[in-house]
C-alpha cells in the first residue's frame, strides 16, 4: 500500500489529523483525564462532584485536542466570551426558564401535580443554601461542558469531516444529526431511561444546535441547557433525565401518567418534552429573525484554523 495512501487516511489536506481520528483521541484524553479525577471526588464524596468531574476531564480533553490536533484555541469551540455571548446565554436561559415553566403550568392545570410544600422544610445536615447553591453550580457545570463537548467540539469537527464537493449544508445536517444521536444515546444510561426519552433528547440535541449552526457560539445553547436543568430540577423538583434533586425550591407530588409527564425519568421522558423542545426550538428561530442575524449556516463552523493555535 503506497505511503502516501497511508498518509492521507490520517492527514487531511490541510496538515492536520482527520476529524475522525481528533474525535477518537478527544473521547480517549478524556477518559485519561477522568480515572485520577474519579478517583478524587470518590474520595471527597458526594455525587456533585462526581459530575464535576466530568465536567474538568470534557474540558480539558478539548482544550488539549484542540490546541495540538485541531490546531485551534479552545473559543474556537463556541466560546468567544465576550459580551454578545452572554447576552445570548442569558436569552436562552430565559427561554428555557420560560418553557420549562409552561411545561410546570400544564402539569397543575391538568392535575398531575400536587404541591407539597417548599425545599428548606426538609431535614438536611448542610443549610439549605449551601445545598441548593452546590446544585446550581453542578447544572451550570453541566449545561456547559455538555455543549462544549457534543456541540461546540464533536458538531464542529463532524461538520468538518463529512465537508466535501463543497456542500456545505449536508455536512452540518450529518453532524447535527449524528451528534444529536450520540446525545440521546450517552442518556439510555441514566436511572429510569426509556428508548422515547432518549427520542425526546436527540430532538433537544438537535434544538441545542441551532444556535451554534447559526452563530458559532455556545452561549445561547449553554443559556437553554443550564436553565432546562436547574430549573426543572432545582426550582420545580422534576427529575433531570432520571436524576431527582430532593431538595428542590418548590416541592411536588407527581400523580400524572408516565407517557405525558415522563414519570421518573422527568419531562424529557414524556410527551410534554416534545412540546418543551418544540417551543424552545421555535423561539430560537424567532429570536435570531428578530435580531435580523437571519438563519444561515456560521461561516465560522467550517472556517480553517486562522493562525495555528495561537
Amino acid at each position: 500500500m503506497p505511503i502516501k495512501y497511508i498518509h492521507s487516511v490520517f492527514v487531511s489536506n490541510d496538515s492536520r489529523l482527520r476529524a475522525g481520528w481528533r474525535l477518537i483521541i478527544q473521547i480517549l484524553l478524556t477518559l485519561l483525564f477522568l480515572i485520577p479525577l474519579q478517583l478524587l471526588g470518590a474520595w471527597i464524596g458526594g455525587r456533585n462532584i462526581q459530575i464535576l468531574t466530568w465536567g474538568v476531564a470534557i474540558t480539558l480533553s478539548v482544550w488539549v485536542t484542540g490546541w495540538i490536533m485541531d490546531k485551534r484555541p479552545i473559543r474556537d469551540f463556541g466560546l468567544k466570551l465576550d459580551m454578545q455571548w452572554w447576552r445570548d446565554c442569558a436569552v436562552g436561559f430565559f427561554m428555557a426558564a420560560l418553557v420549562m415553566s409552561l411545561v410546570v403550568l400544564c402539569q397543575w392545570l391538568m392535575g398531575w401535580i400536587e404541591f407539597t410544600g417548599f425545599g428548606w422544610n426538609r431535614s438536611s445536615d448542610q443549610h439549605y443554601m449551601i445545598i441548593l447553591s452546590g446544585y446550581l453550580v453542578t447544572m451550570a457545570m453541566v449545561g456547559f461542558y455538555e455543549e462544549l463537548w457534543m456541540r461546540g467540539y464533536q458538531l464542529k469537527n463532524l461538520s468538518e469531516g463529512f465537508f466535501f464537493a463543497n456542500n456545505q449544508f449536508a455536512a452540518v445536517c450529518v453532524a447535527v444529526a449524528i451528534s444529536s444521536l450520540i446525545f440521546g444515546a450517552l442518556h439510555l444510561g441514566n436511572p429510569h431511561a426509556t428508548v422515547f426519552g432518549a427520542i425526546v433528547i436527540v430532538l433537544a440535541g438537535v434544538m441545542l444546535a441551532l444556535p451554534y449552526v447559526l452563530t458559532g457560539q455556545l452561549g445561547m445553547s449553554v443559556g437553554i441547557h443550564f436553565a432546562w436543568n436547574f430549573i426543572q430540577g432545582g426550582v420545580y423538583g422534576f427529575p433531570v433525565s432520571g436524576m431527582r434533586f430532593r431538595q428542590s425550591i418548590l416541592q411536588f407530588e407527581h400523580t400524572g401518567p408516565a407517557s405525558w409527564t415522563g414519570g421518573s425519568f422527568g419531562p424529557e421522558g414524556g410527551l410534554l418534552g416534545i412540546f418543551g423542545v418544540m417551543a424552545l426550538l421555535i423561539a430560537v428561530l424567532v429570536w435570531h429573525r428578530i435580531k435580523g442575524s437571519g438563519l444561515k449556516i456560521s461561516a465560522s463552523l467550517l472556517s480553517p484554523p486562522l493562525s495555528g493555535n495561537s
